[in-house]
């Protein structure tokens, strides 16, 4: 069985315990992974590793299997109201992953928004709080990203 990355925090956090459906342990790595990758790719770039070794091609394999265990979460089945809200939220996560500009990503960061006023138990709340977050900083940095390229196509600046 998968480790249970969240339960402690969520303990901690809603003062509840709970039996985790496969979905929600679905959910849980999903976003621990997020999390993680999010978190390398602010302290990693090309500088970190040896002269001939790409990052990005690393990075994008990264991202594809994030996309494809959300796409697989995505699709999956279930009767419980909470986990149909996590899968939902999977589908919502594999749209930011594979938006290709802050736009995109910022109507799929509306659209998780809506999902969070959706009733679900709290241990479900805390993981589709902790999803909301990594969408927040992709969006983030998309943005920065996207001001970068913008500001280095003009080029030179022109004195008057």
């Amino acid at each position: 069985m998968p480790k249970d990355y969240f339960n402690d925090p969520i303990e901690k956090e809603t003062g509840q315990s709970f039996k985790a459906s496969p979905q929600a342990l679905m959910f849980e790595r999903l976003v621990s992974e997020l999390q993680a990758t999010l978190e390398e790719e602010v302290f990693f770039d090309d500088s970190d590793w040896p002269h001939g070794f790409d990052w990005s091609n690393e990075a994008d394999a990264v991202w594809e299997g994030l996309a494809e265990d959300a796409t697989l979460l995505a699709k999956f089945r279930t009767r419980s109201p909470a986990d149909q809200v996590l899968c939902r939220a999977a589908g919502l996560i594999y749209r930011a992953i594979c938006a290709e500009s802050p736009i995109e990503l910022e109507a799929v960061c509306r659209q998780f928004a809506e999902i969070m006023k959706l009733p679900v138990p709290a241990h479900a709340h805390f993981l589709l709080e902790e999803a909301q977050n990594c969408l927040q900083q992709m969006g983030d940095r998309a943005e920065t990203d996207d001001h970068k390229r913008s500001g280095a196509d003009q080029g030179p600046a022109l004195e008057a």
